[in-house]
């Protein structure tokens, strides 16, 4: 699991759960993606709906500077 590698993720994973952590980080990422102007308008904003519906706050914060 990959995700043990990076120290955010894994304190992300930690505090919640891998599988809310692997899923917010996801979604985050493809909202970056549509902020540059690189995924279609209707799936950013679903990204956005799932960000703000099922990801904590302070999990985000956690998983925003990670990296692949």
């Amino acid at each position: 699991m990959y995700f043990l590698a990076d120290p955010r993720l894994k304190a992300a994973e930690e505090k919640f759960s891998p599988e809310l952590a692997l899923k917010c980080r996801t979604v985050f990422q493809i909202y970056k993606l549509y902020k540059q102007g690189l995924v279609t308008q209707k799936v950013g904003e679903r990204a956005r709906e799932i960000l703000e519906k099922e990801c904590p706050k302070d999990l985000i914060e956690l998983i925003a500077p990670t990296v692949d």
